[in-house]
């Protein structure tokens, strides 16, 4: 059972501003095809935390063939853009949990993920709403306890705001994790893997250049 824990609740919209209707049902039984139910043991796996519209697990399916890309989401309106690329690909290695991801990190006992993506959490950006931002120590702290050895977190973020609250939560964890881009960490991403999401291309359409952090477990 999930622990009350203020940071462990979930905010943010589930569906987008459009007013088109969807067929919740149809919506579900698809996700149910594709859902993340428990860890296998000889798998290794990649956690896609807030996947938007689900180009980075797309992105991650094809670079990580035999990995199983576990998708957080829980925007209807970015899933159903995912499910419908993950069948016209006919890709087989993305798993997706439309919920909180503490629901997914209370179920792994060992050290399952190779790689952690978080690509453009939402901000939060009023002072009174900073306690519902995803990237703390805590949460490094959390997901180090089930990273496998020499895995690597990757956090990208335009917001100045987000950039500096980050900067802490990583100093506070200096003694768990090596921060791989210190020195380039203002490199564009696009150095780094060649990939666009909607809110990337929204921060460059907004002359917003993107930071990307890049922490190695130690």
């Amino acid at each position: 059972m999930l622990s009350s824990n203020y940071s462990n609740r979930l905010f943010g919209r589930t569906r987008g501003r459009s007013k088109k209707k969807i067929n919740l049902k149809k919506y579900y039984e698809t996700v149910d095809k594709y859902k993340f139910q428990h860890f296998n043991e000889e798998t290794e796996y990649i956690l896609d935390i807030g996947t938007g519209y689900g180009e980075t697990s797309i992105f991650l399916a094809k670079q990580f063939p035999d990995k199983v890309i576990i998708s957080c989401e829980k925007y209807i309106d970015g899933n159903i853009i995912l499910l419908k690329n993950i069948e016209n690909n006919k890709i087989k290695n993305i798993l997706l949990h439309n919920g909180n991801v503490y629901e997914v990190l209370e179920r792994a006992n060992k050290k399952y993920f190779k790689l952690v993506w978080i690509f453009f959490p939402d901000p939060w950006p009023k002072n009174r709403h900073a306690k519902r931002r995803l990237i703390t120590s805590d949460f490094l702290i959390k997901l180090h306890k089930i990273l496998k050895e020499n895995s690597e977190i990757l956090i990208a973020t335009d917001s100045k705001i987000y950039l500096r609250f980050i900067l802490n939560s990583i100093y506070n964890c200096k003694e768990f994790f090596l921060w791989l881009n210190q020195s380039k960490m203002n490199l564009h991403i696009k150095d780094y893997y060649d990939i666009e999401t909607k809110y990337y291309k929204k921060a460059i359409n907004s002359q917003r250049k993107p930071s990307l952090f890049i922490l190695r477990k130690i």
